[in-house]
């Protein structure tokens, strides 16, 4: 059978009828069924992919910007940090190095305390653009002018109650002649209030200059290292110590920021994949509703499918005609599904707003009709663990990946009603009218 019939015939199939009463047949129905589950089941799955990659997107960058830098260099057998430090600055590539020293300790301030990371770091790192970049200066400056300056995070700041001005005393231990453990107490003035826009690392860190940490803070209890930056972090997370090795000075070794922090960019990188698994269900589940259509469509279609073999239509014919229809009612989908995910992942903060405010009045009236105490703020994503707002990078590619696997997995469940249609004879179809 030539292809203009063919399609002709095809075209028919899927347009559909009308009956007696003016109403469409049911196949027509099951297809623009079979388009809509396509599509809802890609919006979820292409917002959670966008919402997850900026998430862990942000959060890595924070984590390598602020904390881990793009390379770390350690001593093994030498102490000679500045040597270290102007090695690195001198390497090709590499656009900044600094000391630093970390410890652990107690804040103390207005008759409260928490538990803080401290962090000693040269003014050149917070000065640097890639550190303003993610660090917010929210109240105060991010100058460590006097040796005691101190700058604290946002979250730790709000425990505290701390301003800009405000005197907080570092508690750190060391280590007696005796070998017990004994107190030391450091008075800091604090600076500045900052942000990284991420709780979990607001909470945490304190900062001091670098050579006043080294000086204060217990030898036996803290840590030093160079800090290094280099370009593209992600693109190459590499370049940085690879620049530095073999130019660093005798008794260094230098570690990338994979290395540094493994577990946690392996434990993102896990999270996202679970998301994903458990979305593509809803696409799998969509490429059944797909087969189903089909599969009434040819039931209803049994006199179509019979006049086209009487006309010399082969059974090659017919399953091409179901199979390509399949792959067009995913394409059709998947089409207006990514457009949707697309829209709602560029709209997600303004999204997650819109819920917030809606549950808070929500939960707010609710408990003045019902005489309660005040609920407390309610937070569709949890500042203690996720970003205060989600970056949002579309990724056309990986998009395109997913469409054109739900066009090819709603091929392959049309597989069945075309082989089915195939085996239907001209006699069954036009018996079934």
């Amino acid at each position: 059978m030539t292809g203009s019939p063919v399609v002709f015939v095809a075209a028919r199939f899927f347009v559909g009828r009308r009956d007696a009463d003016g109403a469409r047949d049911q196949a027509r129905k099951a297809l623009a069924g079979a388009v809509l589950s396509v599509a809802l089941s890609l919006v979820p799955l292409i917002t959670v992919m966008q919402v997850a990659d900026g998430m862990i997107q942000g959060i890595s960058a924070r984590y390598v910007e602020l904390g881990t830098y793009h390379a770390q260099a350690y001593p093994y057998a030498s102490s000679d940090y500045a040597a270290a430090r102007d090695a690195a600055l001198l390497s090709p590539g590499i656009t900044g190095a600094w000391i630093e020293t970390q410890s652990v300790g107690v804040a103390f301030a207005n008759g409260r305390r928490e538990g803080v990371a401290v962090r000693g770091v040269e003014q050149g790192f917070l000065s640097a653009p890639s550190t303003a970049a993610y660090l917010r200066v929210e109240s105060g400056e991010a100058i460590l002018a006097k040796p005691y300056d101190a700058l604290v995070g946002s979250a730790m700041a709000a425990k505290l109650g701390l301003s800009p001005g405000d005197p907080v005393n570092l508690i750190s231990l060391k280590k007696g002649r005796d070998g017990g453990m004994l107190p030391r107490v450091t008075m800091l003035v604090v600076r500045g209030i900052v942000s990284a826009g991420y709780r979990d690392l607001d909470a945490q860190w304190l900062f001091m200059r670098q050579d006043t940490a080294a000086r204060v803070l217990p030898k036996e209890n803290s840590r030093s290292f160079v800090g290094i930056k280099a370009d593209d972090p992600f693109g190459r997370p590499y370049a940085a110590r690879d620049a530095v090795e073999g130019r660093l000075p005798a008794g260094f070794t230098a570690y990338s920021w994979r290395d540094v922090e493994r577990n946690l960019f392996e434990s993102l990188a896990s999270t996202r994949t679970m998301l994903l698994l458990i979305m593509a269900v809803t696409v799998a589940v969509a490429a059944v509703n797909v087969s189903s259509a089909l599969t009434t469509l040819v039931l209803e279609r049994g006199q179509e499918i019979a006049v086209m073999k009487s006309l010399g239509a082969g059974p090659a014919d017919l399953a091409r005609i179901f199979s390509l229809g399949g792959a067009a009612i995913g394409g059709l989908g998947a089409a207006i599904g990514a457009a949707g995910g697309m829209l709602a992942s560029l709209r997600i903060n303004d999204v997650l707003a819109l819920i917030e405010k809606t549950a808070n009045v929500a939960r707010k009236v609710s408990a003045t009709l019902s005489g309660g105490a005040a609920p407390e703020v309610f937070k569709v994503l949890d500042p203690a663990y996720y970003l205060e707002t989600i970056p949002v990078d579309v990724r056309f590619g990986e998009i395109a990946v997913v469409v054109a696997a739900t066009v090819a997995l709603s091929f392959v469940a049309a597989l069945g009603p075309a082989r089915r249609a195939a085996a239907l004879s001209p006699l069954d179809g036009f018996r079934k009218r």
